[in-house]
């Protein structure tokens, strides 16, 4: 019997924009997240505007976000996981497990005492992740805490005030009965210290663009981690993490050149002496007027055909690049004070787990597939649907469409069974 409850796995862009065009059309939506706030990657983005706006889309995330608050159609269940689901299309039983989040969404007042009082340095256990939060409330970090690396302490719970903060939390289960489920479970970025001879994790500058992205989201304003002054000569080293068969990644990401690009421009707008490199083996230059933005861009920014295989600390400021310069079919070096590394998106490495719970089928680089090549949304079970970076490479706008594009078949099929 077909019922008006859907469910939406992931509470990132594309599942909010599932979660939010369901609601418009009258269904109750569950909106099941596995952090303690909604918002995914992109929640932790910063804008890349200059003087102009760069259409980064990062301020359509906020706005996304602020719709889920404000329809009541919509219920919020974050530090949840599927375990099991059963039935078929109008009829799923779904089976979550709430794990104990320490800190009571629903009584957090958001104070902020809990952070003053927190004897962590100098990152804090626990603090509020953003401004925008949703659930706006504090969260606890269990790689930080230091009852969660054996020591006695209740200090933030103690102080409390409205008693938000419990160590003793038990896990919770919750069984939802939805007529289709929506899978919008996002990506993960690859781990660029897989690459190690590029540096990253051993050289304090050498960033990858998700480092970037954090950075300006939290100062609006670079620097060098090794100095804290401002980046003069920075090189950009694409598709780390993309378009390589060796590690099974064999795929364009997408949306690499973009950002690497809108990040130059930043720079050089933040400090107009500043030099910036880009390292490429193809570019990604389709979309909306992106190759006009390109073309602008090569007014200023040096664009190297070239593989970079190795990067070498000479001083605690400065990097030297070795590349493979295809262009002159020669290996050359070069010293920079800045690298970022242009990292992928890569699949969830717990996606074969939901695949299996779900019976739905995974794709050639483990992205969740579907039984049409013409259909990017419907999979092989039906009452089952895939929305965003799931399914494969998607930047925010294109991450929103297919957010909506999933409800959209959601209510045409639901509303065909009851016709």
């Amino acid at each position: 019997m077909t019922n008006d409850n859907v469910l939406v796995i992931g509470g990132g862009v594309a599942g909010i924009a599932s979660a939010s065009k369901l609601a418009d059309n009258g269904f109750q939506v569950y909106l099941v997240e596995r952090e303690p706030i909604i918002g995914g990657h992109a929640a932790s983005f910063g804008c890349k505007a200059t003087e102009t706006c760069s259409q980064c889309s990062v301020c359509l995330v906020s706005e996304k976000m602020r719709e889920v608050t404000a329809k009541p159609q919509i219920s919020l269940v974050v530090n949840s996981e599927v375990v099991r689901i059963s039935g078929s299309i109008g009829d799923f039983e779904v089976d979550l497990l709430q794990k104990p989040g320490v800190v009571d969404p629903e009584k957090c007042i958001a104070c902020g005492i809990c952070t003053e009082v927190c004897p962590c340095e100098p990152k804090k256990g626990i603090f509020l992740p953003s401004p925008e939060a949703i659930p706006h409330t504090y969260i606890l970090d269990r790689t930080q805490c230091l009852r969660f690396k054996g020591a006695e302490c209740n200090v933030c719970q103690d102080n409390c005030p409205v008693g938000a903060i419990n160590f003793e939390q038990k896990p919770n289960s919750k069984i939802l009965k939805v007529s289709a489920v929506i899978v919008a479970t996002g990506f993960e970025a690859f781990d660029a210290r897989e690459k190690g001879l590029l540096g990253y994790g051993m050289y304090s500058n050498v960033l990858t663009g998700l480092d970037l992205e954090r950075i300006i989201n939290g100062q609006e304003w670079i620097t060098l981690p090794s100095n804290g002054n401002s980046p003069r000569n920075i090189a950009f080293i694409q598709c780390v993490g993309s378009r390589d068969e060796y590690i099974g990644h064999g795929y364009c990401s997408q949306v690499c050149c973009k950002y690497a690009m809108k990040f130059a421009k930043l720079l050089q707008y933040q400090d107009s002496e500043a030099k910036v490199t880009i390292f490429y083996i193809d570019l990604q230059t389709t979309g909306k007027g992106f190759g006009e933005f390109y073309e602008a861009c090569k007014k200023t920014i040096r664009f190297i055909r070239g593989i970079p295989v190795e990067i070498r600390e000479i001083s605690p400021d400065e990097l030297e690049v070795k590349y493979e310069d295809l262009a002159k079919g020669k290996i050359a070096k070069e010293n920079y004070d800045l690298v970022v590394l242009s990292i992928g998106i890569a699949p969830r490495k717990d996606s074969w787990d939901l695949a299996k719970i779900l019976g739905i089928n995974l794709g050639n680089y483990r992205f969740f597939d579907t039984q049409d090549t013409l259909d990017s949304n419907r999979t092989n079970i039906d009452g089952i649907f895939l929305a965003g970076t799931c399914h494969g490479p998607k930047d925010i706008p294109e991450s929103v469409a297919h957010g909506i594009q999933a409800a959209s078949k959601v209510i045409q099929t639901l509303k065909a069974r009851t016709a």
